[in-house]
């Protein structure tokens, strides 16, 4: 016996989920290099053409409580958003940026004295630059559509990052090193769902086993199968007596609705008002289902 068609097989792409952690920070570690040439490129600016060496470390997970023991209680932390919300946080020990003021100024980047426990205002001066610089390669290595805006500063991680907070965090250490002087570092801070956001959503589909994006419609594997949609035009009543007695040239009146149902199998998916396109009759379509469970409407 032959099939009349090839027996059915079982694609792991159908069964859609969120990107889980390691594969979040894999993708986010893949980065690395760009983010190293990026930051180069920016300090480099600031610093007078002197381009530092810049290193990423690897990337780590975190709660909040271990959140604010990585990062000194008083520290100058920048949020950055972009135009969907994602955020990232980087800060700068004290330390750190005395030791980039030093090189602004054209100094050797090498710092022994105490952090003061308030920054000069030249050193204010220096974060406003360096921020600058950080966002513009931050919006260049996650293509964001809109450069980064001015970031918030708050010199209290608390503000940013409560010490009850629930999320999970991934963090990426940048080490900073000007000429022969010890480095200084940077810690950006990811909540997991904004970097599964910010990442390239083809790289992280790859991360996750496979081609194609299975988190959406309109892209393969999914966007260029056909699904039959029936229109809903009228529904009737009649007796079976009536019906048994049907013959040919019999005349039976529809009464169609105001509002017409479309449906992809049983399942309703929008609504629209019968009329003409072109010649032909045609559906205008007033709602969508996913539309209108949105705003808290049943369907």
């Amino acid at each position: 016996m032959i099939a009349e068609r090839p027996v059915a097989r079982h694609s792991d792409m159908l069964a859609a989920r969120a990107p889980e952690l390691g594969e979040v920070a894999k993708a986010l570690a893949a980065k690395s290099a760009k983010l190293e040439a990026a930051m180069a490129d920016a300090l480099g600016d600031l610093l007078g053409g002197t381009r530092p060496q810049v290193n990423c470390g690897k990337v780590e997970k975190a709660v909040s409580l271990k959140l604010h023991k990585v990062i000194d209680p008083v520290a100058a932390n920048f949020r950055f958003a972009d135009i969907r919300g994602c955020e990232i946080l980087a800060s700068v020990d004290y330390h750190g940026a005395l030791k980039l003021t030093d090189c602004v100024f054209g100094g050797s980047g090498e710092w022994s004295a105490a952090s003061p426990a308030r920054l000069p205002a030249s050193v204010d001066l220096t974060l406003r630059h360096f921020a600058v610089a950080l966002g513009a390669g931050l919006s260049e290595i996650f293509d964001c559509a809109e450069p980064f805006g001015t970031p918030v500063r708050s010199d209290v991680l608390g503000k940013f990052v409560s010490a009850r907070d629930t999320d999970t965090f991934l963090v990426l250490r940048l080490d900073i090193a000007v000429g022969e002087a010890k480095p200084w570092h940077v810690l950006l801070v990811w909540r997991q769902a904004h970097a599964a956001q910010m990442l390239d959503e083809r790289a992280l589909a790859l991360t996750a086993s496979g081609p194609g994006d299975r988190r959406r419609p309109d892209a393969k594997p999914f966007a260029d199968i056909p699904l039959p949609l029936t229109a809903v035009l009228a529904r009737m009543s009649m007796p079976v007596s009536r019906i048994s007695a049907l013959q040919p040239g019999d005349t039976i009146p529809l009464s169609i609705g105001r509002h017409v149902a479309l449906k992809l199998a049983d399942t309703e998916i929008a609504r629209g008002e019968v009329g003409a396109s072109d010649g032909a009759l045609a559906l205008r379509l007033t709602s969508i289902a996913w539309n209108s469970l949105k705003q808290g409407h049943e369907q």
